[in-house]
């Protein structure tokens, strides 16, 4: 029973408020794409993550947008919806440059030696 009230006041953090908006960023992406369900669970877990890890960071990119938009001022939830939304995207971006990085620096390293 006790960790049944756990999750119930977990679910009322701002950290699981983030991962929900971040997860239903992803669920909105899956329902428009129409993709499989496997991708559906993938974009899910992928926006909510990165909701939790980048929408610290779009937060204040957004805000002074938004702000006024939002109820009480607050534009952290449409952040980390935002960032739910294309996380899959901003993921895949990340993980383009990293390895185009990582072969240059290959291909740079064997031209010297």
């Amino acid at each position: 029973m006790a960790n049944q009230n756990d999750f119930w006041s977990w679910i009322m953090t701002d950290q699981a408020k983030t991962a929900l908006a971040g997860a239903a960023g992803g669920i909105v992406r899956w329902v428009t794409l129409r993709e499989r369900w496997q991708d559906g669970v993938a974009s899910l877990l992928v926006g909510s993550i990165c909701a939790l890890y980048v929408g610290p960071f779009v937060n204040p990119l957004i805000k002074p947008m938004i702000g006024d938009l939002a109820p009480n001022g607050d534009s952290t939830g449409f952040a980390s919806f935002l960032v739910g939304l294309g996380g899959i995207s901003i993921a895949g971006l990340l993980i383009d440059l990293i390895r185009t990085r990582t072969s240059r620096a290959k291909g740079d390293g064997d031209a010297q030696g």
